[in-house]
């Protein structure tokens, strides 16, 4: 809104100040241009995560703005991507002994995979299965040397899925932790491009994030993303024409490389390959190669991971690098649109069209009476 110095608020409302003296009266909130900027805290988990940064990027959208430096976040995601590396290894080494545990019991004569619950019921069907009979009518186990050897292989193959279990489970928080960083990452490397002497920038910071969880369109978007991101921050691109970044900055072989492992780990991850490609396990050798591709598609995870830190750690590099040579840029992002004075505007203006079509109307029959005369 205008003449009271001060700028509609696009904050949710408890990030606000309530324009006034008086902060605790009702009524439409604003952001005092001066010295209202936003200090979001979030604590030690928002900071390593970039939810924080996230929320004061959020904030400071309409302000402008210099260039930023990524170093900070991008230590904290690389850390995130290592661990998830590794963790994504660790697990692709219990699928293999998982799937070693399985062939060691297919040399032993053993025809289905045993039980990773132990129960009465599942041990009497695995029993059945390998022509044994460990439990009796009354649901007691028979301790003969047969049963006890077979209660000796459900052991071992709980122990086995249970730490690859474990490990997925590490993996899945892991990945919404790094999801965070890597956003946060993302979002000011794309903020970067115009403090870096460029415009016309395409894909604007938030939408650099929302492509990533946008469903079929996340398989193409965050690739062209980084495609814009990386020739917008060449150092090689001429400073003097602004647009020239977009048909000569180039695109490093690592950006095609980490955006086809993401598409491939999409159609093929320990989620797809126990749902689609071996959903179906009849019977002992249907489980081993369940778990043999398990393997791979865990090793994938980890070449994802370490491809992502080769694509971030290159960009920053190179944001580094031409900020260096351009200097500091002052950005001033577009002013933010009041949706209340939007819709006043809206309603003057459809108000003004129906008095027009009103009028037009009133002096269409008087037209037609002067013909007559």
């Amino acid at each position: 809104m205008t003449g009271s110095g001060m700028s509609y608020d696009p904050r949710p409302p408890k990030d606000r100040t309530a324009s006034g003296a008086d902060a605790s009266e009702k009524g439409r909130r604003y952001r005092d241009p001066v010295g209202g900027s936003f200090n979001g805290g979030g604590g030690l988990m928002g900071r390593i995560t970039g939810r924080a940064e996230a929320d004061r990027a959020k904030a400071r959208r309409y302000e402008p703005y210099h260039y930023e430096s990524n170093g900070t976040q991008l230590r904290w995601t690389v850390l995130l991507l290592l661990l998830w590396t590794f963790v994504a290894l660790w697990l692709a080494y219990a699928d293999r002994v998982t799937a070693s545990t399985l062939m060691d019991l297919k040399e032993q004569g053993y025809v289905s995979a045993p039980p990773t619950i132990l129960s009465p019921n599942t041990m009497r069907e695995f029993g059945e299965r390998e022509g044994i009979t460990c439990v009796d009518k009354d649901d007691r186990f028979i301790a003969t040397p047969e049963c006890v050897q077979l209660f000796a292989v459900q052991a071992r193959y709980e122990s086995d899925k249970s730490r690859g279990s474990y490990l997925f489970i590490a993996l899945v928080v892991l990945l919404m932790v790094t999801a965070f960083a890597f956003g946060s990452v993302s979002h000011r490397a794309s903020r970067n491009i115009l403090a870096t002497n460029n415009r016309e920038q395409r894909f604007s910071p938030e939408k650099s994030v929302m492509w990533f969880f946008i469903p079929v369109m996340n398989l193409v978007k965050p690739w062209q993303v980084f495609k814009e991101m990386f020739r917008g921050s060449d150092p090689e691109s001429s400073i003097d024409e602004q647009s020239s970044w977009k048909t000569k900055g180039s695109v490093p072989a690592i950006v095609h490389i980490w955006a086809l492992i993401w598409i491939v780990v999409f159609a093929f991850n320990p989620i797809t390959v126990g749902r689609i490609w071996n959903a179906v396990r009849k019977n002992m050798d249907d489980v081993i190669l369940a778990h043999q591709r398990l393997v791979i598609a865990d090793i994938l995870l980890a070449v994802l991971g370490i491809s992502a830190i080769l694509v971030i750690v290159e960009l920053h590099k190179r944001q580094e690098a031409r900020h260096s040579k351009v200097g500091d840029i002052l950005v001033t992002p577009p002013p933010p649109v009041d949706p209340l004075e939007e819709a006043l505007k809206e309603g003057i203006r459809r108000k003004e069209l129906e008095t027009k079509q009103a009028r037009s109307k009133r002096s269409r029959p008087d037209n037609k009476s002067k013909k007559k005369f």
